[in-house]
């Protein structure tokens, strides 16, 4: 066995080890949620590694991205719990527990980078939902009228700058640092639905409008974020990284946010394939849901031709004890001056889907 066959071995079990969340909106379709990655992320994304701006062109850009990450099955089985049939409703009261959330994202931004720094402007919409669900025994099957499960919903907005940079320590890039602040304001708000509050009537019936597309807000208050990463090539070849997010702990109304770190092994390949594992080194709350979430994610990016890069890869994530795996993909079209990417992720209701466009200064 080789030695890059067995860090690639090491990696990947690694991986599995940090297993359980939701990685940061993949903006301009750059990070492990459309086949990418974070800790070494293009240099793009104003949420992924700083130390990565030193990679991008000088540019300009526009992204878009929009849908859903579940747990499996939470919409079909919020479907069988309002169901009229007291079995088929005290059933699916059961499989909620272990799919209680889901998570929706829309999201658009401007960004420029210049000689290894980034301006952005981006917004964020945010809803997410966990459920609560009553299994005392003496309030299912017929006694679905005592029952007392609960839906928590919120919905927020984040209007968000990011002003960071990202440079080389030595000539030969083998190491590099990088350094982000974002100045945010965010728009709350919260609803919550019981088993019984449509009029007597067992069921979360209007769960899935009024909690995923709703975008009521109350409240408003304002985030300051400091994020940092490091890349730094051990050897031809192989490179280590790592990032810290929210270093600056804070809450936002009952939502704790404090610092998320994360680190990632990447291989070549050959000439034309990137091997990138990848995981977060603990577990964080992060808006909108007061729960914490961590992930892990192994992604291959592999140059089609000078003109045609496609990332694949896949991301595990998990929240309230419920985890799920979801495989995503990107297809980058380059020319001297102009980037192009669509990226997807597999998954149920709504696919996660984003799009970015990118021109040369």
């Amino acid at each position: 066995m080789t030695v890059k066959s067995l860090l690639v071995r090491s990696a990947l079990a690694a991986s599995a080890a940090w297993a359980p969340l939701a990685a940061a909106t993949p903006l301009f379709t750059d990070g492990p949620a459309f086949g990418g990655s974070k800790v070494f992320s293009e240099g793009t994304n104003p949420l992924g590694n700083p130390a990565r701006y030193s990679q991008a062109p000088s540019s300009y850009g526009f992204t878009v991205v929009d849908g859903d990450l579940r747990a499996q099955d939470n919409k079909s089985i919020l479907s069988d719990a309002s169901s009229a049939d007291p079995a088929t409703a005290s059933s699916a009261l059961g499989r909620l527990a272990d799919a209680p959330w889901a998570q929706r994202v829309r999201a658009y931004g401007f960004a420029g980078f210049k000689e290894g720094t980034c301006l952005a402007l981006t917004q964020e919409t945010l809803n997410g939902m966990i459920a609560y669900p009553d299994l005392d025994p003496s309030h299912l099957g017929g006694s679905l009228a005592a029952n007392t499960s609960t839906l928590d919903g919120r919905q927020a907005r984040v209007n968000r700058l990011n002003v960071g940079g990202g440079a080389p320590l030595s000539k030969g890039d083998s190491t590099s640092l990088g350094a982000d602040l974002r100045v945010e304001r965010w728009a709350n708000g919260r609803i919550v639905e019981t088993y019984n509050s449509f009029q007597g009537q067992p069921g979360f019936a209007n769960a899935e409008a009024d909690l995923m597309d709703s975008h009521a807000t109350t409240m408003h208050a304002w985030n300051y974020g400091v994020d940092a990463g490091a890349v730094m090539e051990l050897a031809p070849g192989v490179r280590l990284g790592l990032t810290g997010d929210q270093l600056i702990a804070k809450h936002l109304w009952d939502v704790a946010l404090q610092p998320q770190f994360r680190a990632g092994l990447q291989l070549d390949l050959g000439p034309s394939a990137r091997l990138s594992v990848e995981g977060d080194l603990n577990s964080a709350e992060r808006m909108p849901l007061p729960t914490k979430q961590q992930s892990a994610s192994a992604s291959l990016r592999y140059a089609i031709s000078t003109s045609a890069v496609l990332l694949v890869g896949a991301e595990r994530t998990k929240m309230e004890g419920a985890s799920v795996t979801r495989g995503g993909a990107t297809l980058q079209i380059r020319t001297a001056s102009v980037l192009f990417a669509l990226g997807f992720q597999a998954g149920e209701d709504r696919p996660l889907k984003g799009a970015t466009f990118m021109a040369s200064n």
